[in-house]
């Protein structure tokens, strides 16, 4: 996906000569770059191609073991999890493929390598709810009266204005990844019964099974009427609230990203500490994802006020 123009590769080649997190390293390499090969000796980063050839050495720094800064809708990925990916046989296919199938060990989230890190992220797309069926919705009226403002006559009415809805959603299917952790994620919901535009919420979800959580939004607000109040009459506000309750669901995507170590008790290729991107392997995302899905009741208020009347 990268192309390797000149100025590329000179800032690359100044990578090698300077010491950096792998982190860093990592973002600035292409996708043909798969693997990297740990030389503890050299205190080195080895960077290898797909089809096997060396890419660049980097030197590692006192940063090699510093934890990668977490976005809230990401979380540390475990092996067993790792291996419920669709696409996981990739990742073992690539590790025997290149490195053997001797005894080793696989690890994610190693402690002494936190700079290469596997994560599981609740993705950047909005999750989009979806209705089943039409609302139900109903609607009533309600009467404010005002009151004098001074000796002028005026009469101002406080009356609210806007829209909110506050619903919990439960989780019906739990992702096989980010079991039980707790991410930030948006949820868009569609435009309701002709009444609002559609919006985005921020919320947060555990993907664990009949586990809770709430979409809420409220931009309602107070809204003065003024009116002159002619001798003798009494002035009201009428606003009307329509109530919509529809069933909503939807379903949260949960993606690996990141390195998956392969430590071997016995050299092999030229080291004992292999690193596979998840990624770079695994280019599909469906086969380096899974859903949670949830459902509930939504329920929403539209609140519009009229202007008002004097009797």
């Amino acid at each position: 996906m990268f192309a390797l123009s000149t100025i590329f590769i000179a800032s690359l080649a100044a990578l090698s000569a300077s010491a950096m997190p792998f982190e860093q390293v990592a973002k600035l390499l292409p996708r043909d770059v798969v693997h990297i090969g740990l030389d503890e000796h050299a205190r080195e980063f080895v960077a290898y191609k797909r089809d096997g050839s060396l890419y660049g050495r980097y030197p590692v720094d006192n940063g090699f073991n510093t934890p990668v800064k977490r976005d809230a809708s990401c979380g540390d990925l475990p092996v067993d999890q790792a291996q419920s990916m669709p696409g996981w046989q990739a990742i073992e296919d690539y590790a025997n493929d290149n490195w053997g199938k001797g005894s080793r060990k696989i690890v994610t989230n190693p402690s002494e390598y936190l700079s290469q890190p596997a994560q599981v992220c609740i993705t950047d797309e909005v999750i989009e709810l979806s209705f089943e069926g039409d609302p139900t919705c109903q609607t009533h009226k309600t009467t404010t009266e005002g009151k004098l403002v001074g000796t002028s006559g005026t009469v101002a009415i406080e009356v609210d204005q806007g829209f909110n809805t506050d619903t919990s959603y439960t989780v019906s299917q739990a992702s096989t990844l980010g079991i039980d952790t707790t991410l930030s994620a948006t949820v868009g919901i569609p435009e309701v019964a002709d009444v609002t535009t559609s919006l985005t919420v921020s919320t947060s979800i555990t993907d664990t099974l009949s586990s809770t959580f709430d979409v809420s939004y409220n931009d309602v607000s107070k809204v003065t009427i003024t009116m002159q109040a002619p001798e003798g009459k009494s002035c009201t506000a009428v606003s009307e609230t329509k109530t919509c309750n529809m069933q909503a669901k939807g379903s949260a995507r949960y993606l690996a990203t990141g390195w998956v170590w392969f430590n071997y008790d016995d050299e092999t290729e030229g080291h004992y500490k292999w690193a596979a991107n998840i990624d770079n392997i695994i280019t599909n995302q469906d086969e380096r994802s899974t859903f949670a899905d949830f459902h509930g009741s939504m329920s929403s208020d539209t609140k519009t006020a009229y202007q008002g009347t004097c009797e």
